[in-house]
């Protein structure tokens, strides 16, 4: 028995069931938000099994890397429901370098999810999180109240080694950037390769004491 392949066919059937569960009971109310990293390709394959109409929300900073945008429209082009949103400030390329990051995040990232959230009132969101990310997930449910949201996180107890074995086995597309060294994709300014032995999120906002843009915390 390959116990290593067979642990992952477990976290498989444990999220597609949490996904049966959603699915079956709130089948209009589902939606969800993707930067297209590893674990969300992971995360779109089980919702293409379940409804490829759901819609997902791909946040748009103005930062982002090509690689980026690029594996964003390879899934729109498959069918998927990917709605860009953008912040109401205008983006500007010294906007980072003017207010720093905290605020940069906060204007570009954080505004725009509160209005997703406000707009899908009383709805399901539908995150990729996991719980080995950074230290501030590993308090995570799989089901969170916020407000009137229900945020489900139906992939929380996979490790990267399994995302990884998913991805490969299912042949999914993934960004480039992973396979040059980088294992944790954001903003460009702001993400940096990682080095051997390194956390997989030690290349974003290196050397600042930051691990969370904001949209993944108490947003609303």
């Amino acid at each position: 028995m390959d116990i290593k392949k067979q642990n992952i066919q477990f976290l498989s059937d444990i999220t597609s069931n949490i996904l049966d569960w959603m699915f079956n009971n709130y089948p209009n109310k589902i939606f969800s938000t993707s930067a297209f990293g590893i674990n969300g390709v992971v995360l779109l394959d089980f919702i293409r099994k379940k409804n490829k109409d759901t819609p997902i929300y791909f946040i748009d900073t103005g930062y982002h890397f090509k690689e980026t945008i690029e594996i964003k429209d390879y899934y729109k082009k498959m069918g998927f429901n990917i709605i860009e949103a953008t912040s109401t400030v205008e983006h500007s390329d010294k906007l980072l370098e003017t207010v720093g990051v905290d605020v940069c995040c906060s204007i570009n990232k954080v505004e725009p999810m509160k209005k997703i959230l406000d707009q899908h009132n009383g709805n399901i969101w539908l995150t990729a999180v996991s719980r080995d990310q950074t230290s501030t997930r590993m308090n995570f449910r799989y089901l969170q109240q916020q407000n009137s949201i229900i945020k489900v996180c139906p992939m929380l107890n996979w490790k990267e080694d399994e995302i990884w074995q998913y991805a490969r086995e299912n042949n999914l597309v993934y960004n480039k950037l992973y396979d040059k060294g980088y294992k944790s994709i954001g903003c460009q300014p702001c993400t940096s390769i990682v080095k051997d032995g390194e956390d997989s999120r030690a290349g974003r906002w290196n050397g600042l004491d930051k691990d969370e843009c904001g949209i993944q915390e108490e947003v609303i």
